[in-house]
């Protein structure tokens, strides 16, 4: 089994392909198998595919400490340092996207280009555990609340009438090695702390900025189509696509229209 020993941590990682280095961060919470249903087969054909769990999801260790985007910033870039993996393309989805910014902005010579994937700089108001998300948890459960919580926000009901089996695989993936509920809200506080709100005029990577045109779920102040406007008015070196009826995980309902908006951009 791949894994990273570091000072507090064991990170498992997977590397897939050949070619330049193309590394993909998860949202909230997950760990690196949901990439490999739709993403790793694309992209390893002509990149080298690097994917990890996050400190406290999937098969990495779980250390009972307050965690920060930085920290698990620190751990990618000890990570990408032990596979020698230098200017990469860098493709961040929700948290992950927070992860890839400090990335870009605190080791720029790691990102050649940089994909923010319905993502976002900061949360304003909600710097602890949301309110709303704390009560439906309590309510439902932690597993019903993840499950349900990732159709609700991930797909439209379009698309779960017509393809339910392809939700099921994705949670079957999403939720196989589901982390421990205080490893959950760790990884939320850590989210909903985040700010690179004040330093995105420093991001200088060409910037791609993916959103679905419905990713409007608030449990915060603020959605992610919200975000990424913010975004896109930020960083200098950036374009926002907006992918029509699509919420949060385009990743996996339109992967094929995904992978074009990226291949266009890093060919560029």
């Amino acid at each position: 089994m791949p894994v990273l020993q570091l000072k507090d941590v064991e990170i498992y990682y997977q590397v897939y392909g050949d070619g330049p280095p193309m590394v993909f961060l998860s949202e909230t919470a997950c760990d690196g198998e949901v990439w490999k249903i739709y993403q790793v087969p694309e992209f390893s054909k002509d990149h080298r595919v690097i994917i990890h769990d996050y400190r406290g999801t999937g098969r990495s260790s779980n250390p009972s400490i307050d965690y920060t985007t930085k920290m698990f910033c620190q751990d990618l870039v000890a990570l990408m340092d032990h596979l020698k993996a230098e200017e990469a393309v860098v493709v961040g989805h929700s948290m992950g996207g927070r992860v890839a910014q400090l990335l870009a902005l605190d080791h720029p010579k790691k990102v050649k280009q940089l994909v923010l994937a319905s993502t976002g700089a900061h949360y304003p108001q909600t710097k602890g555990l949301p309110l709303k998300i704390c009560k439906e948890m309590i309510e439902w459960g932690y597993e019903k609340y993840e499950r349900d919580h990732s159709i609700l926000v991930g797909f439209t009901e379009e698309f779960a009438k017509q393809y339910p089996e392809r939700i099921e695989h994705y949670l079957k993936v999403r939720m196989q090695n589901l982390c421990p509920v205080e490893f959950y809200l760790r990884h939320l506080l850590a989210r909903q702390s985040h700010d690179t709100s004040h330093r995105l005029k420093e991001i200088r990577q060409p910037t791609l900025i993916l959103v679905g045109e419905d990713d409007r779920n608030m449990t915060s102040e603020i959605n992610h189509r919200m975000s990424s406007d913010i975004l896109a008015q930020g960083i200098p070196n950036s374009k926002l696509k907006v992918l029509p009826n699509e919420r949060h995980s385009y990743f996996f309902a339109n992967p094929d229209a995904a992978h074009r908006l990226i291949r266009d951009f890093i060919k560029e």
